[in-house]
């Protein structure tokens, strides 16, 4: 529901560019929580995809692709409703599985709440910056952020739901986090400015490609390397780091980070699950979330620290088609 809302609020963005950024807030929502309800339904109910089944992911990724390439530069209030009819279709397709589970009492932590609402204050103080031109409104987005960063990450580490969780398992979760958002919000700024907007595209492509080579590649590898699954997935990850730093390979590194990132939080997973009482899913998200945040800590933060608020204006200014080079080699650091 919260996408779907999301999505709705879109369509009228044209008028209030605000909700553009109250609208990706609450898709984020629906794309953070809605893949882990469907992997704890799968285990509930013993579900095992059919041939049919990936068949219909695949079509549903294609016609998602599809929106975000013909659609969305060029009408973005019809790519809105486009999603909302696309998110609509999963709700009543999830509404009517004979695989749902049976409807749980919803519990509101507020300490969670007040997280969602100091990040939505930052992201629309930095949106206003952004439109305004003055730098006082992002400098104050950027502290609150790290503000609710900091103290997430100080939450999560004092917390005792995940205590029977030995240390190398919360690092493992956490790097997926990390190599997560810097494949997706990292690499959404880095492409824009280095190759254009146009085409980041190009990073759901790859995302598609490695989900379904991902396995076949590790059973290939370990064929031939003398080594265990966790030493291939972190090298592959250090290999892919690599590669990212040379422009003409940076989509080949990306490519590598998502496969063996994906690898190996899939299989620390299957490691914890007997090992914690609660849903090993929402313990992977919250170090996910933690990784992620550190990565947009040290992207945003640093920017500010090392370039001051003026850097904001210089990075989001481009043109649709082309790179900025004039912001090229403070990504570059950054990165």
């Amino acid at each position: 529901m919260a996408a779907l809302f999301g999505y709705f609020l879109g369509i009228f963005g044209i008028f209030l560019p605000a909700l553009y950024c109250i609208s990706a807030s609450l898709a984020g929502i629906g794309a953070a929580c809605f893949p882990s309800v469907q992997k704890q339904i799968a285990i509930e109910s013993d579900y095992h995809p059919s041939k049919n089944d990936l068949f219909a992911y695949f079509g549903a990724i294609l016609i998602l692709l599809a929106i975000i390439v013909f659609v969305e530069p060029h009408l973005p209030t019809i790519s809105f409703i486009a999603m909302l009819i696309y998110t609509l279709i999963a709700i009543l397709g999830f509404k009517y599985s004979p695989f749902r589970a049976h409807s749980r009492k919803i519990v509101l932590q507020w300490q969670n709440v007040w997280l969602t609402l100091g990040l939505l204050l930052a992201i629309l103080l930095i949106r206003e910056g952004w439109n305004s031109g003055k730098d006082i409104f992002s400098i104050f987005g950027i502290i609150v952020s790290a503000v609710v960063v900091i103290s997430y990450l100080i939450k999560l580490a004092l917390s005792q739901k995940h205590g029977k969780l030995s240390r190398k398992m919360q690092y493992r979760l956490t790097i997926a986090g990390l190599c997560q958002d810097f494949t997706t919000i990292f690499s959404a700024v880095y492409i824009s400015i280095l190759f254009g907007a146009k085409n980041y595209y190009w990073l759901f492509v790859i995302i598609l490609i490695a989900s379904f080579i991902k396995r076949p590649l590790l059973k290939t590898l370990r064929e031939y390397l003398p080594f265990d699954d966790f030493t291939i997935q972190s090298w592959g990850i250090v290999l892919g780091l690599v590669i990212t730093l040379f422009r003409p390979t940076y989509f080949a590194g990306i490519f590598l980070i998502r496969i063996f990132y994906s690898l190996q939080n899939t299989d620390t997973l299957d490691l914890i699950r007997d090992h914690v009482d609660t849903n090993i899913y929402m313990i992977n998200y919250r170090f996910r979330t933690a990784g992620g945040f550190l990565t947009q800590l040290i992207l945003w933060g640093g920017l500010l620290l090392f370039n001051g608020p003026h850097i904001f204006e210089q990075i989001f200014n481009y043109h649709i088609n082309k790179s900025v080079m004039n912001s090229s080699n403070v990504i570059k650091l950054r990165h």
